[in-house]
């Protein structure tokens, strides 16, 4: 018995430091059981509310507490922040048929190269609508050959035709159509730069225009008795023949 009476004692006093539960269970020896409170004690006695009332029990005279139900004083966990929303997708861009492309070419091209012959440039400034940017400073655009004719003597003509056929973005191409290139001066510079996306400044762009290499002896695509050539740093501008839809990035 006194074995039991100790073990009741240590447990009671192990309870002095436990937050005080809501609704328990106290069962004396006699054979009472309370259900009420425990409201605190010390080794050798417990305090347990009942109805409003508190008695206090010996230990001695207990044989279990029993704890049924989480503390009423414990703070209720702070309810969780909502979730923000999902970004929307991105959305696709479409770039209007007349949507002028200013390009630095990289590969020198030639009337000497036949109708096919393909060439890389890279647009200058990013390019978009009141959408978003739709296509960004330095993608690569891919033109080609569409037709070419080389002087064989001082008298015959040397013709070049080149359109850009394909912008590449992270690999993937995309198809476009667009008119004959013009040698970028100040008015194509100005034309183009109206389809710049926010941030492009035309002055910077008309700027470059200087630094950009002649093509040939004049801006024409014929000249008499001589190689049209495009050399590389030539600025050019194209005008798409179609509108070309540009997936979200």
């Amino acid at each position: 018995m006194k074995s039991k009476t100790l073990l009741v004692t240590v447990a009671v006093a192990t309870l002095l430091s436990v937050r005080l539960s809501q609704a328990d269970v106290l069962e004396l020896k006699n054979g009472t059981v309370l259900n009420g409170k425990y409201v605190g004690g010390t080794a050798t006695t417990v305090r347990f509310e009942v109805n409003g009332e508190t008695q206090v029990v010996e230990t001695s005279q207990i044989i279990a507490l029993t704890f049924t139900t989480s503390s009423a004083s414990t703070s209720a966990a702070p309810a969780a922040a909502p979730a923000a929303p999902p970004k929307p997708p991105a959305a696709n861009i479409t770039l209007p048929a007349g949507t002028t492309l200013l390009v630095r070419v990289m590969d020198s091209v030639s009337s000497k190269d036949k109708a096919g012959t393909t060439f890389k440039t890279k647009l200058e400034y990013d390019l978009g609508t009141d959408a978003g940017v739709a296509l960004k400073g330095g993608t690569d655009v891919i033109g080609k050959v569409q037709s070419s004719t080389q002087a064989k003597r001082a008298r015959g003509q040397s013709t070049l035709d080149v359109r850009l056929y394909q912008i590449v973005i992270n690999g993937k191409q995309i198809p476009i159509t667009t008119t004959g290139y013009q040698e970028a001066g100040q008015k194509a510079i100005a034309k183009a730069a109206k389809g710049a996306a926010a941030g492009a400044a035309i002055g910077a762009i008309a700027g470059d225009a200087g630094k950009g290499a002649a093509i040939g002896a004049t801006a024409g695509a014929v000249i008499k008795g001589q190689t049209v050539t495009i050399p590389p740093g030539a600025l050019l501008t194209f005008d798409l023949s179609n509108p070309v839809t540009i997936p979200a990035q």
